[in-house]
């Protein structure tokens, strides 16, 4: 019988808190870790994203890459696409990022998965399952849902940020989302990034939303709404946090909702649920990172929603922690 083949990952950022707990994420799940960082610590790869030479040195085609870094040239995906091999970006980057690279994706000899983390990520693949069950939906909704006291990364507060400077005044809509969130309006977000779900979502309507979990914040953010002065909203209300001393990664309520909508009414609402938003965007990578060795997907950029099903990744995602609840059309209603 031959040995089970070892596998092995590069995960860039290493030094980051969504890199570090990336790292953490597949070794516990039984993959070989190489570390890469700008300015890498005791056994880690001196990996700059500003330079392309080292960029290609570092990649190795037999070894999975992890990239958590929305560094906007995209060095490390353009490689992959090149020169073979398998890349999996969980940074949160813009669209436009995956519009650019699907743009020279033609002819490619590797796979790039982007925005493969929880939310987008894994709520992307919740979303094309629900389209599947119901195709005459016109619409769908999305909200992350957000703590300002979790632990976060700059990367993460630039995402939150761009989502919210986006537009002046967002749109609002009253959503019954789960405990300990409850029914609440939530605001208009990242409007530009609506495609997220590519071709998945055949011309429909995607509406993105934010609700923040604290009550306090969640009222100045919708008061800075209602003055139309959201373009110039402080990052302070979503700033970095750092985890507590020897406590690791937050561990906040976490319930993006995804809803399907026609004629004003939803035909089906999931949460996807889980406690550390970061900790559960690194255990998504994996999941998605486990499928993908089973699936050896064509070639080219793509992100999880085009590759996977839900039942595909349903049953490592409930492994890490995360859960997907359908709620009852009774919820539905205001």
């Amino acid at each position: 019988m031959e040995a089970p083949r070892t596998k092995r990952a590069l995960v860039i950022g290493a030094r980051g808190m969504l890199g570090a707990a990336t790292v953490r994420a597949f070794a516990g799940a039984g993959w070989a870790v190489r570390s890469g960082a700008r300015r890498p610590g005791p056994g880690q790869v001196e990996l700059d994203l500003d330079q392309p030479a080292a960029v290609a040195a570092a990649l190795q085609e037999r070894e999975l890459v992890i990239n958590t870094v929305p560094h906007p040239a995209l060095l490390p995906e353009r490689h992959v696409l090149e020169h073979g091999g398998t890349l999996i970006n969980v940074s949160g980057l813009p669209v436009a990022s995956g519009r650019a690279l699907r743009a020279v994706a033609a002819g490619a000899t590797g796979t790039v998965l982007m925005n493969a983390g929880l939310a987008p990520g894994v709520t992307s693949v919740v979303a094309a399952d629900m389209l599947r069950l119901h195709p005459d939906a016109e619409e769908l909704e999305i909200v992350f849902t957000v703590s300002i006291s979790a632990s976060r990364g700059p990367a993460s507060v630039q995402f939150l940020h761009r989502g919210l400077t986006g537009l002046a005044c967002h749109r609002t809509i009253l959503v019954p989302l789960p405990k300990p969130f409850g029914k609440r309006l939530c605001v208009g977000f990242g409007e530009q990034d609506e495609g997220w779900l590519g071709g998945v979502a055949e011309g429909r309507v995607v509406r993105s939303y934010i609700c923040i979990a604290d009550p306090e914040a969640h009222a100045r953010l919708l008061a800075a709404n209602w003055a139309g002065s959201m373009s110039t909203v402080s990052t302070s209300l979503i700033d970095s946090r750092q985890p507590r001393l020897g406590g690791g990664v937050s561990h906040e309520p976490v319930a993006h909702w995804v809803a399907a909508v026609r004629h004003g009414r939803r035909l089906i609402a999931r949460t996807v649920e889980c406690r550390g938003d970061t900790v559960h965007a690194a255990k998504s990578a994996v999941a998605f990172a486990d499928a993908l060795l089973a699936h050896r997907p064509q070639r080219g950029c793509f992100g999880p929603e085009e590759i996977f099903t839900l039942r595909d990744v349903e049953s490592k995602l409930r492994a890490a922690g995360i859960t997907i609840f359908t709620h009852a059309t009774r919820s539905f209603e205001p």
